[in-house]
């Protein structure tokens, strides 16, 4: 069952007026109760579709669509709400004005904080987190059981979600000649940029000696990646879920890297870079804007659009 978001038309329309986006409804007024799928439809609700065909009239029931021109029709009792600009990001940006939501800036009882940390203001630590000697940069969020180690610097506006680990020790290890393991403790920090999203239990491993492991401003991480010991992420990527990027590896800025991606000890990725899910990178990728995938990950024929990127990591050379 869906978390209860209530909507309403005037809301909606309301939102686009204070943002300025151009705008006209078709089909005049309706209720609508909340925001819904294409994927699984329910009547009364608001919807978004970026084709241009207007089928889509046909599979909802009583709800209102944003959509282009191109893609009006026979509205089937139906309403549209006809825009200029890409459906998907005015449902996104309806969305943050009417749900959006930031906990209270703050450090939770339950927390333990270590007293030469360094907190910006207007930061928000949640229950049960662990922050060491580190430096919290302003505007950030720590949601509960998020561990900070020793030696690490996050930026400005970084949201960590629960149980991710930052500083994480790893392992790295030689075998002497009477064949016991010789562990070496891991003596760098990692250092986050602004405007970083890491999702739920994600791993990021300190720099081995005197390194950084690095994330680029404006990274975005999802649920369940790990980032190895010095590892420089450019700015602006994004690493779908359970991507493992192995020590001292690079991504070039505004890389996409899909689900279950993995990339082997020191390899390079070149700038603007799509590794398809479950690909295994175990050479450099030198030429930018490339698309690679399979085991061993090799590059593909360009495609107009491939399936899950945004669409700004598709268009080449596009802020």
């Amino acid at each position: 069952m869906s978390p209860d978001h209530p909507i309403d038309l005037r809301k909606v329309l309301d939102v686009l007026e204070r943002l300025g986006i151009e705008h006209r409804l078709e089909g005049g007024m309706r209720d609508i109760r909340k925001v819904c799928s294409l994927f699984l439809k329910e009547p009364n609700g608001l919807y978004y579709h970026s084709g241009s065909d207007a089928s889509v009239f046909t599979t909802v029931k009583e709800s209102v669509v944003i959509c282009r021109a191109e893609a009006l029709g026979e509205l089937h009792g139906n309403s549209a709400i006809v825009v200029n600009e890409d459906p998907q990001l005015i449902i996104y940006r309806i969305c943050n004005a009417l749900f959006a939501s930031k906990p209270p800036s703050g450090i939770h009882p339950t927390a333990i904080v270590h007293p030469e940390a360094r907190i910006g203001t207007d930061v928000s630590i949640g229950p049960y987190c662990v922050v060491g000697r580190s430096t919290i940069g302003d505007g950030s969020r720590l949601e509960s059981h998020v561990v900070i180690g020793d030696g690490c610097t996050i930026g400005a506006r970084v949201a960590l979600e629960p149980h991710v680990c930052i500083g994480a020790m790893g392992l790295a290890w030689v075998w002497d000649a009477e064949g016991k393991r010789v562990i070496m403790p891991l003596l760098g920090g990692v250092t986050i940029g602004d405007d970083c999203f890491l999702g739920a239990d994600v791993g990021v491993v300190r720099g081995m000696f005197n390194e950084d492991t690095t994330i680029g401003e404006g990274t975005m991480i999802a649920p369940g990646s790990k980032v190895g010991h010095g590892v420089r992420i450019g700015r602006i990527c994004h690493l779908a879920n359970n991507v493992t990027l192995a020590g001292w590896s690079q991504i070039g800025e505004r890389c996409f890297l899909g689900s279950a991606c993995a990339v082997r000890p020191h390899a390079k990725v070149a700038p603007g870079t799509i590794v398809g899910s479950g690909a295994v990178v175990t050479r450099d990728i030198t030429e930018p804007d490339t698309t690679v995938a399979g085991v061993p990950a090799k590059r593909m024929a360009d495609k107009e659009k491939s399936s899950g990127v945004p669409r700004r990591y598709t268009a080449r050379g596009g802020e």
